[in-house]
């Protein structure tokens, strides 16, 4: 399982995902995060990056103090599952997993998928809310 650092600003991970419209294709899928003033919509430079090759995928990120967990900064860990590209659609999906308060919680709901998880779902046509930000695929190769 690999573990990769998210640090406020950047935001990568890898996950596993499967092309529905042909099971053969291994895949990167680049989803962009954005914010949005008035209708316009603005990259932020962060980017989320699912590898067809790894089956589960956990990441942390730095958290600010004050979100309920702890006063100081500190690291959430998040993980994914389920993950599924439809390339007859262009759509892309996964459940995501956490916030946990470490790695070996998370470790845990990746192999278990539960409980808990989140499905969420993204394509390249339009912005998808998530928490703060928007979602769109920015890529797929």
């Amino acid at each position: 399982m690999k573990n990769l650092t998210l640090i406020i600003i950047i935001s990568l991970f890898v996950i596993s995902c499967k092309d529905e419209g042909n099971n053969s294709n291994s895949l990167t899928i680049t989803i962009g995060v954005f914010t949005e003033n008035n209708g316009v919509y603005t990259a932020t430079g962060q980017e989320f990056i699912f590898d067809s090759e790894e089956e589960c995928q956990t990441w942390s990120r730095t958290a600010l103090g004050g979100d309920g967990h702890s006063e100081e900064s500190h690291l959430h860990f998040n993980a994914a599952k389920n993950v599924n590209y439809d390339s007859n659609a262009g759509a892309f999906s996964w459940t995501e997993y956490g916030p946990e308060l470490d790695q070996a919680s998370i470790d845990d709901k990746c192999a278990t998928g539960g409980p808990l998880g989140t499905d969420k779902t993204v394509n390249s046509t339009s912005y998808t809310a998530d928490n703060n930000v928007f979602l769109k695929i920015t890529k797929v190769e």
